[in-house]
């Protein structure tokens, strides 16, 4: 979600131009984000700190996109802007939201947890405003506002949370989204311009893997992956190879229909997180969980609306 701002130069084949095959990795791509809640509460319930859960999914992500990066024949050149932009992107975009998620997703459900991570778009808009980055805008501001009306439904009135007990980690769950905003906003103005996109993604991801490393040692919760390789280890590779896929199918949605199509996939991230968490865990949203779904839906739309015809 952080790369929303990039742009990526890849060519397709003529044959893959169908009308049908931008909708389905439209589909593929929403549903593989939607599984990450409840992934990473898998890995949570497993034990694995969620720091040293991040250094792995982060290491292997990395590695998969530079072998795709060295397929494609990319150069690859670093210089002092280059790892600014991935120490800011890596620690703040990846390490910090994806260690959050992991330690609220334990106490939480997943499918709330979908829905809290769609607002990202949202608190970007705003803090594009506070910084004087965008300017106020009647439609998107309307957004704004039904979004922050969805969040207020989705913690605040009695029986919207499974437990009142939830309501700390529900509010805490919030730092993901606005750790990606903040690196969105950050990205519209620092990315260097000419380089590949997913050169930008690798060194992203490959950061974050270092500032969780230390992290991790700093704390005493590094997950040492080989000695006890375990069903939860084995899920923590997939999550690390789903991140690849994930990236793989963003980056060729892009190239194939824009990145105004590819807006769309908070909505199909979100039904298929709450799908997800009733499937694994048997989540049942309750009705205040479905009605801040629709408000925020809604302002993610006029949000959404708002920058397109800005751009008319």
């Amino acid at each position: 979600m952080i790369f929303s701002k990039m742009k990526y130069r890849f060519e397709t084949s003529p044959g893959l131009s169908k009308p049908f095959l931008p909708l389905l990795l439209l589909l593929a791509l929403g549903s593989l984000w939607g599984l990450s809640p409840a992934f990473t509460k898998f890995l949570a319930l497993e034990g694995i700190s969620p720091i040293g859960a991040v250094f792995w999914q982060t290491l292997i992500a990395g590695t998969g996109l530079l072998m795709i990066i060295l397929i494609r024949g990319v150069k690859v050149k670093f210089n002092q802007r280059y790892v600014s932009y991935f120490a800011i992107m890596g620690s703040v975009g990846i390490a910090l939201p994806n260690s959050n998620m992991v330690f609220v997703v334990e106490h939480i459900p997943a499918g709330l947890m979908s829905v809290i991570i769609v607002t990202a778009p949202v608190i970007t808009y705003i803090v594009a405003v506070i910084i004087r980055l965008e300017k106020l805008d009647a439609c998107r501001a309307a957004g704004v506002l039904l979004g922050l009306i969805g969040v207020g439904v989705l913690v605040l009135p009695r029986g919207s949370l499974p437990s009142a007990d939830m309501l700390p980690y529900a509010l805490l769950a919030f730092i993901t989204p606005t750790a990606w905003a903040l690196t969105n906003v950050y990205a519209e103005a620092a990315r260097p311009m000419e380089a590949d996109s997913m050169v930008l993604a690798m060194g992203t991801m490959f950061s974050a893997s270092i500032t969780a490393l230390v992290a991790s040692i700093a704390t005493n919760t590094f997950h040492p992956i080989w000695l006890d390789f375990n069903v939860g280890d084995q899920a923590l590779i997939a999550y690390g190879l789903i991140t690849v896929c994930t990236f793989f199918l963003y980056f060729t949605v892009v190239s194939m229909s824009g990145a105004v199509y590819l807006a769309q996939v908070g909505y199909i991230t979100t039904l298929m997180g709450l799908g997800w968490g009733a499937w694994f865990y048997g989540e049942e949203p309750s009705a205040w969980l479905w009605i801040a779904v629709v408000l925020v839906f809604a302002g993610l739309m006029l949000v959404n609306f708002g920058k397109r015809r800005n751009k008319i």
